[in-house]
């Protein structure tokens, strides 16, 4: 079985995903969004759609929302495998994903617990163009997902945080509270000239704490699932549960394997990054207010 199954891939016996169990059972109460262009293939949570599904602002049936579907359904998957149901935190968490036109442009975004992504983005070359323009290393619908993610879960950590956590996330990250668009707005003034390398994960990440932290934290989703998919396959070694220590340890060389495997083929390196010392060691505080 592969997390997008419709069917055991040996009998061909109609199965679903039940997060409740982390596992898949035989078909019996689908998700209304199976049979569609969306292809869900996780079971109903007794009003219709999935746990994932129902979590959409617009719950019409999208092709073009697809690949966005697909990257919630694994981080929604995540989350809970850490302990988190997100309908149990404050914000709740709801998804907004609506296409860019001309005279209704969609920014992609997270307020008060909403996530508004672009699904024009579905779109590989228009995704791929944006990446260019704005000089990224690496834009995917998975990727925004797990971003914006991080977004939600600073804003319901934050509100139950000490004082005393919060400022030692500050003397990592920097001050959240400094004025966001107007770092913003300086960011993208900035050329790229390197050095953020030195402290951040991405350029990005350097434009303002709150960034810093979105992207620190997206890419520990990143490492988590990567290796768990890695070690099902036998590629690694079995983690101990939410071992940070052995995660970080056999990231580097996983990801090399995987860059080096991908330049046999001719293909772009999936894992464009090298983490600093400074940037793991914001990635592992990212984790930890996840896992604790």
């Amino acid at each position: 079985m592969f997390f997008s199954n419709l069917t055991c891939g040996s009998c061909g016996t109609p199965v679903e995903y039940v997060p409740a169990a982390d596992a898949f059972e035989r078909r019996s109460e689908a998700c209304a969004h199976r049979d569609g262009v969306e292809a869900c293939n996780w079971r109903s949570d007794g009003y219709g759609l999935c746990r994932s599904c129902r979590m959409d602002l617009d719950t019409r049936p999208s092709g073009q929302r697809a690949p966005f579907e697909r990257a919630k359904r694994r981080v929604v998957r995540q989350l809970q495998r850490h302990g988190v149901n997100a309908a149990d935190h404050q914000p709740w968490l709801c998804f907004d994903l609506r296409a860019s036109t001309p005279d209704d442009p969609v920014r992609t975004g997270h307020s008060a617990g909403v996530v508004t992504i672009d699904i024009a983005e579905a779109d590989p070359a228009h995704r791929e163009s944006v990446r260019t323009a704005l000089g990224e290393q690496y834009r995917t619908p998975l990727g925004h997902v797990r971003h914006e993610i991080g977004h939600w879960w600073w804003a319901t950590w934050s509100t139950t945080a000490t004082e005393s956590a919060l400022e030692g996330m500050r003397d990592l990250f920097g001050d959240e509270r400094r004025d966001y668009a107007e770092a913003l707005e300086a960011h993208y003034r900035r050329a790229d000239d390197g050095l953020w390398r030195s402290e951040f994960i991405s350029f990005y990440a350097s434009s303002h704490p709150f960034e810093d932290f979105a992207e620190s934290f997206a890419h520990y989703l990143h490492m988590d699932d990567t290796m768990e998919t890695a070690a099902a396959h036998g590629i690694v070694a079995p983690s101990p549960p939410l071992d940070l220590d052995h995660l970080i340890e056999q990231w580097t060389p996983l990801t090399v394997t995987l860059n080096e495997l991908s330049m046999s083929m001719g293909t772009a390196e999936p894992y464009p990054f090298v983490a600093s010392p400074p940037a793991l060691e914001k990635i592992r505080a990212a984790a930890a207010v996840l896992v604790s």
